[in-house]
């Protein structure tokens, strides 16, 4: 290793010791969502992912009621103050700017608003609401006991296999977000004396770095740890699905790590050539292009 790429490497290290989580490091553990972009599936609130990132390296929306002027659709599920305060949460879990997109950028709220209000299958299929439920365990789960509900009405799942269950909750989606939302202003509100949206973006990563590490109080259900882990999955999904679910606006997710999207077909040539790129594309796009 040369003096410059060791210089270049104590940077790295000296950033990642000031934000827990890089942006890069966010993009590059959510790229697998990309796999399964044209989906709009929900995983079960009980799975937490530990590479979540808060803290983060870009500049926040300055007016989170500037999201009219830029993106004029209605909000379907959401109240003005519900819709503006999952705008500002998710844009400090993966934050952008014009030149520099993220959730905000990406309309990542209405892909979240579309689904809780039923216009997306996203919550529609596989939605379990009544046991046994689900509890997460780290350690190898026997057959037998994760058959076997127990009184209290739950089984123990390991944590590779609870991709399996798909959405499991005594509560519905629509009232997660309800119940999660209204504890988030709560404890920005005893922290801060201030809703969320009206935070700084160092207050507004306090709050997150808090629920992330189930240390903020108030949350009864969803806890604080499950709701950051639910908008953080709901963030990946509303940044890298395809347009049709209502994120991924302009196509800004899939130019972010450079996905092609929806493509019909790839030539042998194409395949071959390792500098070979092309514009992406939607399903609509897709289809469209088709028809000419």
């Amino acid at each position: 290793m040369n003096e410059s790429e060791n210089e270049t490497l104590v940077n790295d290290q000296q950033d990642l010791r000031r934000r827990p989580v890089s942006r890069r490091l966010f993009l590059k553990g959510s790229s697998a969502a990309v796999a399964t972009a044209g989906a709009a599936t929900i995983g079960t609130v009980a799975v937490v992912d530990r590479h979540s990132a808060t803290a983060q390296d870009a500049t926040p929306v300055a007016d989170h009621g500037a999201m009219a002027p830029t993106d004029s659709r209605p909000i379907q599920f959401f109240n003005i103050h519900e819709a503006a305060t999952v705008d500002a949460l998710v844009s400090r879990i993966l934050p952008g700017s014009a030149d520099d997109p993220g959730a905000h950028e990406a309309g990542v709220v209405f892909y979240i608003d579309r689904t809780l209000g039923g216009a997306n299958l996203g919550y529609a299929l596989k939605t379990y609401t009544q046991g046994p439920f689900p509890v997460v365990s780290e350690q190898p789960v026997p057959v037998e006991q994760s058959s076997t509900r127990d009184i209290y009405d739950y089984v123990n799942v390991a944590a590779e296999q609870i991709a399996r269950y798909g959405y499991q909750s005594v509560l519905s989606p629509q009232e997660i977000y309800r119940r999660g939302l209204e504890f988030v202003d709560g404890y920005a509100q005893s922290q801060f004396q201030k809703n969320f949206v009206d935070l700084s973006a160092d207050q507004q990563d306090q709050v997150l770095t808090d629920m992330e590490a189930d240390k903020a109080t108030g949350f009864d259900g969803p806890g604080g740890k499950a709701f950051f882990t639910q908008l953080r999955n709901d963030t990946i999904e509303g940044t890298f699905s395809d347009p049709m679910y209502g994120g991924n606006r302009d196509l800004v997710g899939w130019k972010l790590i450079g996905y092609p999207g929806a493509q019909r077909t790839y030539s042998p040539d194409d395949i071959k050539n390792p500098s070979f790129q092309r514009d992406p594309q939607s399903l609509a796009q897709l289809m469209a292009n088709e028809g000419h």
